[in-house]
Parts: C-alpha cells; sequence; structure tokens
C-alpha cells in the first residue's frame, strides 16, 4: 500500500493547528492499518474537532482524505462510536 500522499489541510491553520489534524489523520491511518485504542482515537477525534467545528468542512476534508488516502474518517470515527471494545480495527475499507 503506497502511503505517499498529502493530507488535506487548510492555509488558515496554524502549526498547532496542523499538528492536531494531522494527528488524527494518522490516528484514522493506524485504525485501518493495525488498529488503535478506542480512547486515544476518540480523544484525537475530540480534538480534531476543536480545530473543524462545522460538520460541512468535516465533510469536506472527510471527502479529501479518503480521495488522496483511501482511508474513510468517518468509518473510523462510527466503529469508534459504535463499539464498547477497547480497540477498533483493523478496519477493513469500503465497510460504509
Amino acid at each position: 500500500m503506497d502511503l505517499n500522499y498529502a493530507y488535506p489541510l487548510e492555509p488558515e491553520w496554524e502549526i498547532e493547528d496542523i499538528t492536531t489534524v494531522v494527528a488524527f489523520y494518522t490516528a484514522v491511518e493506524t485504525a485501518f492499518l493495525n488498529g488503535i485504542d478506542r480512547a486515544l482515537f476518540l480523544s484525537q477525534y475530540r480534538e480534531f474537532k476543536q480545530i473543524v467545528k462545522s460538520k460541512a468542512e468535516e465533510k469536506q476534508l472527510t471527502k479529501k482524505f479518503l480521495k488522496s488516502s483511501g482511508f474513510d474518517m468517518y468509518l473510523a470515527i462510527k466503529a469508534a462510536r459504535t463499539t464498547t471494545k477497547k480497540r477498533i480495527g483493523p478496519l477493513q475499507k469500503g465497510e460504509r
């Protein structure tokens, strides 16, 4: 699998914002590739939502991230919210 792609970022974000968003993108990748601790994933999602407050912007970034990486943020978030297990993943692409 080729992991050489660009993350969707917004030009108005500060360095700290970019760091937070990239950490969440990495958590999504980890959920698909290896699995990730559910509490850690949800914590990183909450931090991401401090930067990306609107649902519309989140949907746009989800589409861009999916297109560039093949990883679906929506699936990872859904998996984390709907399970009571300590870990989520590894996830399969296309489970929507």
